[in-house]
């Protein structure tokens, strides 16, 4: 056995015999490996044909990414990702890195001789989400391989990686949006730090870091867990970890420097933001860097001083922060209202803890890294327990940790656990093998990887805890109020200003011509309180935010969650009003057949 692999036990990476492990030349395997990613993201395309065809999107994020690759292929400047279509004239300054429109728009530009824009825009969505998909995959392939040194395990979790929700979630068909690519960077910095430590490949894990970081800041949450883990190594094994922690983080602040210069030039160096990348951020990872250097000087003393020197870093660096962003010392979101914080932030699902969800959906996205996590401690326990599997186990529990704190990063965890999941069929299997009749091996071998698959935590939490019919009803108005189709037909009206929901924005300016107040991004607080307020207050102040605002139009789903929501919180008061049919007497309503599910109302000034 290797002393940084976990040697192949698994039946399933077994000849018929049992006996010596199936061996799979390289060129097999990437053949098979290739035919599975094709296999699932063809079933997955397969299953959602009619929603494709329909350019039924999921998530207002996806739209508001197409229209951002729009107006950069149409001109607008590389460094400028300012929506100006919501919020106007000043526009809505998004936080959101022009790097991932690169893919999307370099498919439109192929296809759009061939295909005119519409369709290769929707080959575009289809296409890099199996980019992403394909990324997942591999990585995941890729860090089973480095874990069990068996080709066959990695087939099988690639096989997992397709029926996992995460990768699902992720992935899907028209799935645009940048969770997709902060998956595949967290995969890296994992695939990076398993096994031997060499600087090379911490410094590969410190640019995935980065990378990630600059798709989104909530990375950096993983990205200081893995930094914790490299120190804590480097506290116990100092001659084993030797330079990788200075190397991660040097890699870490030399490639948020340049990714900040690709996608800012010479701007925004004077500017502060606390939910993206930014001067502070790369002057504490710079002093973590040399903070980290000077700690090797204490490589050859006891633990307690190494993890002193260390503590004394990470103490100067939040220091730093303090002193030159106090104002971030609330979170990113700190600049929202108290309205926009009780009537949108505090009801985004996916960014609350998952404490707050139904129990449906706590079993489907915290059931299968709990099996990961089980099938690590079992395989600590065992006499075959490898070095690797300390690393692997800290980074699968950081992962599960980050994804119980915040909804959406639980795909992450989701695909990180397949290893572990692996684990656990392994210790499963060899009592299985001791099967005599064939029939019986395969059939119990065959049960087992169903009952330890990634879906079946959620197939068991549809069985046990079945969803309120209400909720399907809402996800229904929901997808027919952003279905491109029947939104388009708003453009049947003179171009002008709408008062939308939050969650519906997006749609209107994916699909029309016209702006709209706001949308669900939180860096036009004032804008979003606005069209709260219009929600969810009395009439007086309703049309107070018209007279100041404008608008030509309403917008307004009355089926969908996010009405129910604001109807409940101000009861009696506009959306309430709108959901029973009864509008004040300055709203008109327009006549719109071709937008089922929706109420569109002119503004009488």
């Amino acid at each position: 056995m290797s002393d940084t692999r976990l040697a192949d036990g698994a039946a399933g990476a077994s000849d018929s015999s049992g006996g010596e492990p199936m061996r799979l030349s390289p060129r097999l395997y990437g053949l098979l490996l290739t035919a599975i990613i094709l296999l699932f993201y063809g079933l997955m395309v397969f299953s959602s044909w009619s929603g494709i065809r329909g350019e039924r999107f999921h998530d207002p994020d996806d739209l508001m990414r197409l229209q951002q690759v729009r107006d950069w292929i149409a001109g607008q400047s590389w460094f400028d990702v300012t929506q100006y279509r919501v919020n106007p004239p000043a526009g809505l300054p998004m936080h959101w890195s022009r790097l991932l429109d690169v893919p999307i728009a370099a498919v439109i530009l192929l296809f759009r001789p061939l295909l005119g824009q519409p369709a290769a825009e929707l080959v575009a969505c289809v296409v890099v989400p199996f980019l992403t998909f394909a990324a997942l995959t591999g990585l995941i392939a890729r860090i089973t391989r480095q874990i069990f040194d068996s080709r066959p395990l990695a087939l099988l979790a690639a096989v997992f990686c397709g029926a996992d929700a995460g990768s699902y979630a992720l992935a899907h068909p028209l799935r645009i949006d940048h969770h997709g690519w902060q998956a595949v960077c967290a995969l890296l910095i994992v695939s990076a730090l398993l096994g031997r430590r060499s600087p090379r490949r911490a410094a590969l894990a410190g640019a995935a870091a980065a990378l990630w970081m600059h798709i989104s800041l909530e990375g950096i949450v993983f990205a200081a867990a893995s930094g914790a883990g490299l120190g804590l190594r480097w506290v116990v094994q100092p001659q084993r970890e030797r330079s990788a922690l200075p190397a991660y983080l040097g890699a870490l602040t030399l490639a948020s420097l340049a990714l900040f210069l690709l996608a800012h030039g010479g701007a925004l160096f004077d500017r502060t933001f606390c939910d993206a990348v930014s001067p502070v951020h790369m002057g504490i990872f710079a002093l973590a860097t040399l903070g980290s250097l000077a700690a090797l000087r204490c490589a050859e003393k006891g633990p307690a001083v190494r993890l002193v020197a260390l503590g004394l870093t990470a103490l100067a660096c939040a220091a730093l922060y303090k002193a030159w962003a106090p104002q971030c010392g609330a979170g990113a979101f700190s600049m929202l209202t108290p309205l926009d914080v009780r009537l949108w932030y505090s009801r985004v699902a996916e960014g609350q803890p998952i404490w707050h969800e139904p129990m449906h959906d706590i079993i489907g996205w915290l059931g299968f890294p709990l099996i990961g996590l089980v099938g690590v401690i079992a395989e600590l326990r065992s006499p075959r327990r490898s070095p690797i599997l300390v690393d692997y186990g800290f980074l699968l529990l950081a992962a599960t940790a980050i994804g119980v704190l915040v909804l959406r990063a639980g795909a992450v965890s989701n695909i990180l656990a397949i290893p572990g999941a692996l684990m656990l069929l392994r210790i499963v299997s060899t009592p299985i093998r001791a099967f005599r009749l064939p029939a019986a091996r395969i059939l119990a071998q065959a049960g087992a990887v169903l009952l330890l698959l990634p879906v079946t935590p959620a197939m068991l939490a549809a069985g046990a805890v079945t969803p309120p019919a209400s909720e399907k009803r809402a996800g229904d108005a929901f997808a027919a109020c952003t279905d491109l189709a029947h939104v388009h037909r708003l453009d049947a009206l003179p171009t002008s200003l709408w008062l939308s929901d939050l969650d519906f924005a997006s749609a209107i300016v994916s699909s029309t011509r016209h702006s709209v107040i706001a949308a669900s991004y939180h860096r036009t607080p004032q804008a979003m309180d606005d069209v709260l307020r219009f929600f969810a207050t009395d009439e007086a102040q309703a049309r107070a935010v018209v007279e100041q605002r404008r608008p030509a139009y309403v917008y307004f789903c009355p089926a969908s969650n996010s009405a129910r929501g604001l109807a409940q919180a101000a009861p009696g008061d506009i959306a309430a009003r709108l959901i029973a049919g009864r509008p004040p007497s300055w709203l008109r309503p327009v006549a719109m057949p071709e937008v089922p599910d929706a109420q569109v109302y002119s503004v009488i000034y």
